[in-house]
């Protein structure tokens, strides 16, 4: 059975790869990019935000006569946030759509579901904002816009010791390898530095964060990272003001969207991100004009990196040899871009792009540029 189970296995991989010489975009008339993400779950906003940024790139191509004469054709699925979910879009989208290549997904742990499936069929694969750093290690077909979470992780650490401050807290849910991993990332750098680490846990299915956070309290520590997405900080943001815990409140870019529900309790939080609405750059503010005027909202980050994976995409598109897999996955490599919303991009040996990390301070219910480092 074992034996049987491996051999349908690698005839599936065997299929998806083949799936691509078969079908290159060059024969076809348009360009087809398969979709990964949450619309619907407990993290839709980040996929909707993600995948309505990527539409509005690829319409402002389209609109612009597309790529070598071909438009962009999207085919977008909902993986719901559930690995095993994405797995099976990933697959069909290769197998049955005939997708060229695939952007996404949007969180790190489906990105790295399918990254190994990416890696096997080679298939392009562009995550806009998947920090986990293995979905890219050793797949030379994988690539992400956004930077990693290591990357920002020693970014606040360092920032942390530039304010002075020498003694702080983190709260790590430890049900969440995005959670873990920036966690030990800060932890290790700040360590360096010579700065006084506590630590408390909790899991994704706790509600109840006033036990911890009395903990917490009792540490009267400078401040409290909590490297998590805004919804469940926004509950513990809520739960810190009940008991009175009044301290300095740090993050990483998961805290984005935090001041559509929970501004208040957020006041004067500052995370590390790559994107601030009153940024004065000219391509910012380009960007967020034109996404208010498609969608009647204001954009966050993920908004801001889909639609850079719309550039870096064009980009990679125009500047291939032919519109094959192969050199597609070239293109990528080589991209070298300074017209991003969110910063510069070009990729290191691991597929990485190297940014400035923004420091946003939530302000008013709004999010404000702090410090760039």
């Amino acid at each position: 059975m074992k034996k049987l189970l491996l051999l349908m296995s690698l005839l599936m991989v065997f299929i998806l790869s083949c799936g691509g010489k078969k079908e290159a975009a060059q024969d076809k008339d348009s360009i087809k990019i398969g979709v990964i993400g949450p619309l619907t779950g407990d993290i839709a906003q980040y996929g909707t935000s993600t995948i309505d940024g990527f539409k509005l790139r690829v319409k402002e191509i389209n609109a612009a006569g597309g790529i070598k004469g071909k438009k962009i054709e999207l085919v977008i699925a909902d993986s719901k946030g559930d690995p095993q979910e994405a797995i099976s879009i990933f697959k069909k989208m290769v197998s049955q759509d005939k997708v060229d290549f695939i952007v996404g997904e949007v969180a790190s742990t489906a990105s790295l579901a399918i990254s190994d499936f990416a890696q096997k069929a080679k298939v392009p694969m562009l995550t806009p904002t998947s920090t986990l750093f293995d979905i890219t290690k050793g797949k030379d077909y994988v690539f992400r816009v956004t930077f990693t979470d290591p990357y920002q992780g020693v970014a606040m650490a360092k920032y942390v010791k530039e304010r002075g401050i020498k003694n702080i807290t983190i709260l790590i849910n430890t049900s969440n390898d995005y959670d873990v991993a920036l966690a030990q990332a800060f932890k290790e750098q700040a360590e360096k530095d010579g700065i006084k680490i506590s630590e408390e846990k909790y899991t994704k299915d706790d509600k109840d964060f006033k036990s911890v956070l009395t903990k917490v309290k009792a540490q009267n520590p400078e401040a409290v990272f909590i490297p998590d997405y805004y919804n469940t900080v926004g509950l513990i943001l809520t739960q810190a003001n009940e008991i009175g815990l009044k301290t300095q409140f740090l993050g990483g870019d998961g805290w984005d969207g935090i001041q559509t529900n929970f501004g208040a309790v957020a006041e004067g939080g500052i995370f590390a991100s790559q994107f601030a609405p009153d940024d004065p750059s000219e391509i910012v503010q380009k960007f967020i004009k034109a996404y208010k005027a498609e969608y009647n909202t204001e954009p966050i980050i993920f908004s801001a990196l889909g639609y850079d994976a719309g550039t870096v995409v064009e980009a990679a598109l125009n500047s291939a040899k032919d519109l094959s897999r192969e050199s597609i996955k070239e293109a990528f490599k080589a991209s070298n871009i300074d017209n991003l919303v969110t910063g510069s991009l070009k990729f290191d040996e691991n597929r990485n792009p190297e940014k400035k990390v923004s420091f946003i301070e939530v302000k008013n219910g709004k999010l404000t540029l702090k410090d760039k480092f």
